[in-house]
């Protein structure tokens, strides 16, 4: 009975602590308004919501509890001595790094802040400070990096696990700017999970552990409490040749590998301690460098999310939609649908009302395969069965991806309509008008006189050209050709000054000499204007 009062009253305090935690309502607020911006984001690039944000986020703090509960237990047997009032300070960090990049939000980067301060204040003599401000010094100098980094590692593996598992599932489609300025769809896939982690830090007075953690030390012989330390793991990735799937994999492989290299440095800081520090900038960079790569990679290959000669290519299914029941999925391409090819929305929907009561589709998978689906149409479904085809010429794009901030949870997310040239600004809340840029302008002005020099260019080649035929033409000189026509009857002689009798001609190039009718031909023999009895008789 005993046992179960001491259980009941850990447990209780466990979930006051969490509760009576500030820090960690600010990273639920955080999660609720990013999943939040990202369904207006969706309704305002294609009109229609794809997700539910409100489950999104219910997967993200329920796996961070669950994650959290692991790794504390996991803490317990590792052992970290700090101050409470260190953990505060490491939590405002975060907070204070996410209002440059939520990706930044991460304790590695927390860590690798307050290794600065560490540093400046080795430098700078050990002089008391009242307050608050002292206590926090204090905790600055004796901190246990070979504790908290050990806590950093397990958050770093448990990243590359969660993002593997839930990270496809909370990507996001979207419209942005190709490489030519041209509307292509994508993929962001912006995982962030809060997490909070109970830490056993000595205290004098608290409780007395039955075992002794790895990490000890003379201060664990008087007693433990519990702190809280809430915390933000995740990070932003934008993909635009690749799956969801594929992408959360690759960057998951990028992540265990960096967290394989870390685990070896924590073993070795348990043995000298500099080397936690070390560990702490190594994450950091190849952390970086993971979101470099990415970048780099999605910037050299080819886009998968454009549009298709063969039909209409598909950037997302909605879940639960009428597509999705039939195993539509993204990358696929809309071949025909009712025997009706189709190039366009519009032509889908005119091929889909031929029939208001079934459809027969004919999709086209990855491989460029066919494949043959056919369901019944019910009332209220949505009119493009749930797919989300990739974007067109005029269609609007965000430029926000991969920037996300703290400041940008609090404003409605921008797009902007039309190509590259277009200085359109479009807010989740009004539509301006359209105005060019200077830029935009300038080309159009430049544009205008390359083809009027170009015109003035051709009509001047086109006129030198007709002067020298011309000229060929008139240097030929006029020569004076007589032909006799033999004739049996002798009244004809008398006709010697007819036409039909004697012609004079000028000689003129074969293209350019006109053909009479009368003209002789290699079948008339040399005989002009007479019947061919006469000719008989003259023969």
């Amino acid at each position: 009975m005993e046992i179960l009062g001491t259980t009941l009253h850990i447990v209780l305090e466990i979930i006051v602590s969490l509760l009576t935690q500030p820090f960690y309502y600010i990273f639920l607020l955080a999660v609720l308004l990013h999943y939040r911006r990202q369904g207006i984001l969706e309704r305002r690039l294609f009109n229609i919501r794809v997700h539910i944000y409100a489950g999104r986020v219910l997967r993200t703090v329920g796996a961070g509890l669950l994650v959290g509960v692991l790794i504390s237990l996991l803490m317990t047997g590792v052992g970290i001595h700090t101050q409470p009032q260190l953990l505060w300070g490491i939590a405002g960090l975060i907070v204070l790094l996410s209002l440059f990049r939520l990706r930044l939000a991460h304790l590695l980067d927390a860590l690798a802040l307050l290794s600065i301060v560490y540093m400046v204040l080795w430098f700078i003599p050990d002089t008391p400070a009242a307050g608050w401000l002292g206590t926090m010094i204090d905790a600055i100098r004796q901190t246990d990096w070979m504790g908290l980094f050990a806590l950093a590692v397990l958050l770093h593996i448990a990243e590359a696990v969660l993002f593997r598992m839930q990270a496809p599932g909370l990507s996001s489609p979207v419209a942005i700017e190709g490489k030519r300025g041209k509307p292509v769809g994508g993929y962001t896939l912006d995982a962030f999970w809060p997490i909070p982690v109970w830490l056993l830090v000595p205290a004098a007075g608290g409780w007395l552990l039955p075992w002794q953690p790895l990490h000890s030390g003379e201060a664990w012989s008087a007693g433990v409490t519990l702190a809280v330390l809430p915390v933000m793991i995740g990070t932003s990735v934008l993909t635009q040749s690749d799956l969801p799937q594929t992408k959360a994999r690759i960057i998951s492989k990028q992540l265990w590998q960096s967290s394989a290299v870390l685990i070896i440095l924590a073993v070795a800081a348990y043995w000298w301690q500099p080397l936690a520090l070390l560990g702490i900038w190594i994450g950091v960079i190849w952390r970086e460098y993971i979101a470099y790569s990415s970048r780099r990679q999605e910037a050299e290959r080819t886009p998968m999310y454009t549009h298709s000669l063969r039909g209409l290519r598909i950037l997302a299914v909605i879940p639960g939609s009428p597509a999705d029941e039939l195993g539509i999925q993204s990358a696929e391409t809309m071949f025909k649908a009712n025997g009706v090819q189709v190039h366009s929305p519009q032509s889908l929907h005119e091929a889909l009302r031929m029939n208001p009561a079934f459809c027969k589709l004919e999709v086209l998978n990855r491989d460029g395969e066919s494949k043959f689906l056919q369901r019944a149409i019910y009332a209220g479904e949505h009119h493009q069965l749930g797919m989300i085809f990739v974007p067109e010429d005029d269609a609007v794009v965000t430029r926000e991806v991969q920037r996300l901030n703290a400041f940008h949870l609090l404003r409605k997310p921008v797009v902007s309509k039309g190509g590259a040239r277009s200085s359109m600004i479009l807010t989740a809340g009004d539509e301006s008008v359209a105005t060019p840029s200077r830029q935009a302008v300038g080309d159009s002005h430049r544009n205008s006189k390359r083809i009027q020099t170009r015109n003035s260019t051709s009509k001047q080649a086109e006129q030198t050209q007709s002067e020298d035929v011309t000229q060929r033409i008139e240097e030929k000189a006029p020569v004076s050709l007589t032909k006799t026509v033999p004739t049996s009857n002798p009244d004809d002689a008398n006709r010697s000054t007819a036409p039909s009798d004697t012609e004079s001609e000028s000689v003129l190039p074969e293209a350019t000499k006109p053909r009479s009718s009368t003209e002789p031909t290699a079948a008339d023999d040399g005989w002009v204007g007479l019947p061919k009895r006469s000719r008989k008789r003259g023969h």
